[in-house]
C-alpha cells in the first residue's frame, strides 16, 4: 500500500509538469530526494545469533554532478528504521534468547550512474561504496541517571541508555530508470541492492529494495 501511495504521487506531479523534456546534460548539478522500500531479509552473525528484518520503507537523499552527459557521480545518504525479531546466542553452550523491536540505520555512500539512451528517458545502472550505521537499540547495560540544575525549573534528571550497535564498509549496485520533465525535474526509479560487512556477521549481509525519489537539476 507504501509502494502504491508513492508510485501515485509521482504520477500526479509528473502530469503537473510542463511536456517539453530538458535531458540530463554534461554539467549539470542534480540533488533529490525520495523512498527507499525495503524488502524483508534474514541475516545470521557468529556464534549462532540471527535476526529476520521485516519490510519497511525509508528516506533516501542524494546529490550528483554530470561529468558527462552519461556518467554522473556524487552521494548518496540514507535513513529509516525498520521492525526487526533476532534469535541471541548466550554465553553458555544451547543457550539463547529471543528479543524484538526496532532498529534505526543509517548510511552514507560515495555513489557513479551511468545512464544510457538519449533523451528524456534514460536507463541506468549504479554502483556505490561507504558505510553504515545501525543501532538495535537493544540494552548492553543498565539505565543511567545524570542529573543538573536550571535555574528556571531546579533539578532536571533524565536517563538514558547504551545500546548495541553495528557498522561496516557498504557496497551498493543498482539498475533503474528516470524521466526528465521539464527542464529542472526527473523522476528516478530503481532497484538495489546493498552488502554490508559487519565484523560479526556470518558472511556478508545482503539488503534489497526499490527506490522512487524525485531529483531537481540546476
Amino acid at each position: 500500500m507504501k509502494t502504491m501511495k508513492w508510485l501515485a504521487v509521482a504520477a500526479g506531479l509528473a502530469c503537473t509538469l510542463p511536456a517539453l523534456a530538458d535531458p540530463l546534460e554534461q554539467g549539470d548539478w542534480e540533488g533529490s530526494i525520495g523512498v527507499a522500500f525495503l524488502n524483508s531479509t534474514d541475516a545470521d552473525f557468529e556464534g549462532g545469533t540471527s535476526a529476520a528484518f521485516d519490510s519497511d520503507s525509508g528516506f533516501r537523499a542524494a546529490f550528483d554532478y554530470s561529468l558527462t552527459d552519461a556518467l554522473q557521480v556524487g552521494a548518496s545518504f540514507g535513513i529509516g528504521q525498520r521492525s526487526y525479531d533476532a534469535t541471541i546466542a548466550g554465553d553458555e553452550p544451547g543457550e539463547s534468547f529471543r528479543a524484538n523491536g526496532d532498529l534505526d540505520y543509517s548510511s552514507l555512500l560515495a555513489t557513479a550512474t551511468y545512464n544510457m539512451l538519449d533523451g528524456p528517458f534514460r536507463p541506468f545502472v549504479t554502483a556505490g561504496i561507504g558505510w553504515s550505521w545501525v543501532d538495535t537499540n537493544i540494552a548492553t547495560e543498565p539505565p543511567e541517571v545524570g542529573c543538573w540544575w536550571d535555574p528556571w525549573y531546579g533539578y532536571i534528571c533524565t536517563s538514558w541508555v547504551n545500546t548495541r550497535t553495528l557498522d561496516g564498509l557498504t557496497y551498493q549496485l543498482g539498475v533503474g530508470a528516470r524521466y526528465d520533465f521539464g527542464n529542472n525535474v526527473a523522476v528516478h526509479a530503481s532497484y538495489r541492492i546493498d552488502w554490508i560487512d559487519f565484523d560479526q556477521a556470518d558472511g556478508t549481509p545482503d539488503f534489497d529494495g526499490f527506490d522512487l525519489s524525485i531529483g531537481f537539476k540546476f
